[in-house]
């Protein structure tokens, strides 16, 4: 489909309905923070306790099981769907083995003991979702955003196996590619979820190492590569060189855009299992509105020196230019993206020319 230059996205929250997939997370009050929006929620994602993800995870003392028992008891008695995670990309040699296959099923087993056999299993590995698909035949099975399976052709090997897939991160915020997908899925029964706040680069070429690594002790292979000044996140090194406006061009989308989006998607993925402040992700998406710096509710999320305020995205003309950049993975280097940081460096008192290089500040390791 030929891409429409003259499109346009129009923010509007008269068809709200529950769209959004929330990480479980236990920093902050998870009930109560869900409960405020649960109008909004339509599943939340998790790793069971004894379950490798793709997210580093806190020991699983006796008062965290009882807490995400609790919690996913809570989403059950509220209409909120359950989606168990296995997506760490990597299992190293028990990868295709009854070693994995049992331990799949001994996890949904005790899951299904305390009434929480989820609706959904999504993974990186096609070996387990033939063995779930096989023992567990009424779980509908998503295909993890970390497979970055992005188009129809590749998609189509797979129609028997999985009933759900996310779009292409790297292209779901152009509405012709997400049109397009959807059209393809609803086709054949299955269903599009977008993940609506990743903090990733656009095309990161470490994404692979990087997922590999949450298999093997991650956090801790990521300390020792700081020994020999190697960071597992891209992007830190990235931004530290100064290049903040390839966050601009990345793949996060606006809360005020998201109503357009949610047009094609059935499911919009937030990444708060691991953030600092899941509360402002989930209001900020759940009502359409944020009035901050985008930076902040990314996964992974950056203080940078200055504001990317969502309110200054939203007023200039060069956002919707951006946004919609039919050269966004060849970049031309036009100067759009470089005059609307500019602009929001300005904003944030910043004089054209200023360095910011050693001025960043901080970064979350997620």
């Amino acid at each position: 489909m030929a891409f429409n230059r003259s499109m346009s996205i129009k923010s509007t929250t008269t068809d709200t309905r529950r769209t959004l997939a929330v990480g479980w997370f236990d920093n902050a009050p998870f009930r109560e923070i869900c409960g405020k929006y649960s109008s909004r929620i339509k599943e939340v994602f998790f790793a069971w306790p004894g379950v490798t993800a793709s997210r580093p995870m806190a020991p699983w003392t006796d008062e965290r099981r009882e807490l995400i028992y609790a919690d996913l008891a809570w989403c059950r008695e509220n209409g909120i769907e359950l989606d168990a995670i296995f997506n760490a990309n990597c299992y190293g040699d028990i990868a295709i083995s009854t070693e994995l296959a049992d331990h799949v099923t001994k996890m949904l087993g005790e899951m299904d003991a305390k009434g929480l056999l989820p609706e959904h299993l999504t993974t990186t590995s096609p070996f387990i979702a033939t063995v779930v698909r096989r023992r567990f035949p009424s779980m509908k099975l998503r295909i993890s955003v970390n497979v970055y399976a992005e188009n129809s052709i590749s998609l189509s090997y797979v129609t028997d196996l999985f009933d759900s897939f996310y779009a292409g991160i790297d292209r779901h915020r152009r509405i012709d590619y997400l049109r397009m997908m959807s059209g393809w899925a609803r086709e054949r029964g299955k269903s599009l979820c977008i993940y609506a706040n990743s903090g990733c680069l656009k095309d990161c070429i470490f994404r692979q190492f990087h997922n590999n690594l949450h298999g093997h002790n991650r956090m801790g292979q990521s300390a020792a590569g700081e020994q020999f000044g190697f960071s597992t996140f891209l992007c830190r090194t990235n931004y530290e060189r100064g290049n903040y406006a390839d966050f601009l061009r990345a793949n996060w989308l606006r809360p005020e855009e998201l109503p357009e989006y949610e047009k094609y998607a059935d499911v919009v993925k937030l990444a708060t299992r691991r953030h600092a402040d899941p509360e402002a992700i989930i209001r900020a998406y759940a009502t359409y509105s944020y009035d901050g710096d985008m930076a902040k509710i990314t996964d992974p999320f950056f203080d940078f020196p200055f504001s990317v305020d969502n309110a200054a995205l939203g007023r200039s003309p060069l956002w919707p230019q951006v946004r919609d950049c039919p050269d966004a993975h060849d970049c031309r280097r036009c100067g759009r993206c470089d005059a609307l940081l500019e602009e929001l460096k300005a904003k944030s008192g910043l004089k054209p020319g200023d360095s910011t290089t050693a001025a960043f500040v901080g970064f979350f390791r997620g």
